[in-house]
């Protein structure tokens, strides 16, 4: 296998640890035996990068991941898993200041969707993920998919639920109710997939849902690092 530079801390630790079990655990199915992922972490201050976003400073947010992936590079790693979803934003350039590829998280979403056969797909994340391209570009552009996201009085709600309770393990009375609805309205506009553009979601609204059908970001985008450092160490 090929070296996967993990690049985490971005969300705090619990999507970073998240990651790398499931990178351990997809090794271990896809070659059997007790082997495991070949990955090398650097793990940022996630104060630091909150204290970032909360001034809507995004260059020194690419600055300090870009070092983190020069430094991934220089620890012989072949290509970067951002462990977090919006951050991909600023993707391209923390791939171009690194020197080293990337593995866009929208890309094997797309691929499973587009397999899939669906056309129109509802995101469900933070606002940096919903209101951003981070996405509705790339899914358009690469996969002819659109994307469609819930009213700035949801996604405002859903931020809020996402930052203060659901990161915190916090499921209070009715959140399923609120969840099941946003669900209900981005279908009726549409679309025939949910995108769970946060790992917190999935508490609520599991990928195998019999409502609709739901994708969980974080499992297909260490799935296919996984797969691809297989895959390119044979080439």
């Amino acid at each position: 296998m090929n070296l996967i530079g993990l690049l985490g801390g971005i969300n705090g630790w619990k999507t970073t640890a998240t990651y790398y079990r499931l990178m351990n655990e997809y090794a271990r199915k896809q070659l059997g035996d007790d082997h495991t992922a070949r990955v090398l972490l650097h793990s940022v201050n996630y104060q630091q990068i909150r204290e970032y976003r909360a001034n809507d400073d995004w260059g020194s947010i690419r600055s300090v991941l870009a070092e983190a992936g020069s430094g991934l590079k220089a620890g012989g790693a072949k290509f970067i898993v951002l462990a977090a979803n919006s951050i991909h934003q600023v993707s391209d350039a923390i791939s171009a200041e690194s020197g080293l590829d990337l593995l866009h998280i929208a890309d094997p979403v797309g691929s499973e969707i587009a397999a899939d056969g669906f056309g129109k797909v509802g995101l469900l994340g933070t606002r940096a993920t919903m209101e951003t391209d981070v996405y509705s570009h790339r899914l358009e552009r690469t996969f002819g998919i659109s994307t469609i996201i819930p009213e700035r009085e949801d996604r405002v709600q859903l931020d809020q639920i996402i930052y203060t309770e659901l990161s915190a393990g916090v499921i209070r009375p009715g959140l399923q109710t609120y969840l099941n609805d946003l669900i209900r309205k981005l279908s009726d506009r549409g679309a025939d997939a949910i995108i769970l553009g946060c790992p917190e979601l999935t508490l609520m609204v599991p990928p195998d849902s019999d409502t609709i059908p739901a994708y969980d970001t974080t499992r297909l985008h260490a799935r296919a690092a996984v797969r691809r450092s297989i895959e390119e160490y044979y080439v």
